[in-house]
């Protein structure tokens, strides 16, 4: 075809919809963007700074989250582990000093504390008798538990947004058992009890920082071994007063089952499951608290802890609506995508563990969730007319990391009356450029995207 000039417009949808992403930016950033990097609580980490000022200047996290465990900072009665607690305390000044809000988790019980008239309940696999972290602290020691919520409190002060009261307490990992033979609601009484003391201790220690139930975990059958979030949540309101705690949180992951396991699709078993797409659920129940998901994330490999996954460019977009969704209701104030980082498995006899729903692989290289994540992504698309083609261009580029190089991209095209296809796959080349040569007979258009993540404006060439 003769040569003619190229005419580049942006279409009215893609106008729209930027001005829609622009709209749905400007309320998601009411919910707080948190990950939880293990690492940085690790006993003995070193370079935790330097971790830290990374997760806020290079992925924007706006909240972190601690998890500490009651077993390695009080191994005996009254014996802090002052070194580890020191080091804990010097990351999470950091984060603070760097504008990151903070939310420290506890978890486990000390041999110490445990309740030992449950030790003759064990779960299947499990030897009867003995202790395990998962036994609740007897009644007797709830004074202690409140004492090491005052110091922890104390300790870290106003560089700690808020502590969470136990994770998933409602499986038998957390709090075991979840029922006995005479006590249905066993579990929720006896966290009722310890978010009782746990709230006087912190409050003893720091009257600033936020109190948090809850964290629970998506699903639950109502046995020994687990406890709906709906049925823990409703008893949990019937045994406090709302004075007790601040916020509430929940762990609202897809579960297995779910044909549709989007961030806003309904969970299959809607009596026994609040995922994200539900979430309404647990907040209808306590209306008048804030709500913090301390947990979210989708795996990008197989583990049997999970089951479910997906691969990396769906995890990058189902970040990205995940968060979106969550920004719908006023009541949700953070939502942590966990980890930060993969954790590698081990074989069992239900196959591969491990965890995989991080940003990075356990390789340490960055998935393209990382950019969904830290966002300032972008990806340019301009032409050039060459006789019967016509010469694209472009650049894909992060604020955080610049131009990115060797990122698979997709070009598209179409003509009036007909659909988008897949024209050509596309691999950035240094600082994230590329370029490509394709034929054109009349009004085409193309846009060019790294599925997931970002996506070029469209683009007209006659």
């Amino acid at each position: 075809m003769p040569r003619q000039k190229l005419m580049f417009v942006i279409t009215f949808l893609c106008i729209s919809t930027v001005l829609l992403g622009m709209a749905t930016s400007a309320r998601a950033q009411t919910v707080l963007k948190g990950t939880a990097d293990g690492s940085l609580a690790r006993k003995g980490a070193t370079n935790t700074t330097a971790r830290v000022d990374f997760l806020t200047t290079k992925l924007h996290a706006q909240l972190l989250r601690f998890d500490v465990r009651w077993t390695r900072l009080e191994p005996q009665r009254g014996e802090y582990d002052q070194t580890y607690l020191n080091q804990l305390a010097k990351t999470i000044h950091a984060a603070a000093s760097d504008g990151l809000k903070v939310i420290v988790t506890l978890y486990d019980t000390p041999r110490w504390a445990s309740d030992r008239t449950l030790w003759h309940y064990a779960p299947q696999g499990f030897k009867r008798g003995v202790y395990h972290s998962f036994y609740p602290p007897a009644t007797k020691r709830l004074g202690d538990f409140q004492a090491f919520a005052t110091k922890l409190a104390s300790t870290f002060g106003v560089d700690v947004t808020g502590y969470e009261c136990r994770n998933e307490p409602n499986l038998w990992p957390s709090l075991y058992p979840q029922r006995t033979s005479s006590d249905a609601a066993f579990a929720v009484r006896r966290y009722a009890a310890m978010l009782t003391a746990f709230s006087k201790g912190v409050r003893a220690g720091d009257s600033s920082a936020l109190v948090i139930a809850g964290a629970t975990a998506p699903g639950g059958r109502n046995t020994d071994l687990q406890t709906s979030p709906q049925r823990f949540a409703r008893l949990l309101k019937s045994m406090v007063k709302p004075s007790v705690f601040d916020a509430y949180s929940h762990h609202p992951y897809a579960v297995g089952g779910t044909r549709n396991i989007a961030p806003e699709a309904q969970p299959r078993d809607l009596a026994h499951t609040v995922s994200l797409g539900n979430i309404a659920t647990l907040l209808k129940i306590f209306p008048g608290k804030p709500f913090y998901l301390t947990e979210y994330g989708y795996y990008t490999t197989y583990s049997a802890i999970f089951g479910i996954y997906v691969n990396q460019t769906t995890q990058a977009a189902y970040l990205t609506r995940a968060y979106r969704y969550a920004a719908r209701f006023p009541q949700v104030k953070a939502l942590i995508w966990f980890p930060y980082h993969d954790l590698g498995g081990v074989p069992t006899p239900v196959g591969i563990t491990g965890v995989y729903s991080g940003l990075v692989t356990v390789p340490g290289a960055f998935k393209r969730s990382w950019y969904a994540f830290s966002g300032g992504n972008k990806l340019t698309l301009t032409a050039a007319a060459r006789g019967a083609s016509v010469r694209l261009s472009g650049q894909l580029t992060s604020e955080s990391m610049g131009g990115l190089r060797g990122r698979a991209l997709v070009l598209y095209q179409r003509t009036p009356g007909h659909a988008w296809h897949v024209a050509r796959n596309l691999t950035t080349g240094a600082n994230g450029s590329y370029h490509v040569t394709v034929k054109v007979s009349g009004t085409t258009f193309f846009k060019v995207a790294w599925i997931g993540v970002v996506r070029s404006p469209v683009l007209s060439a006659k």
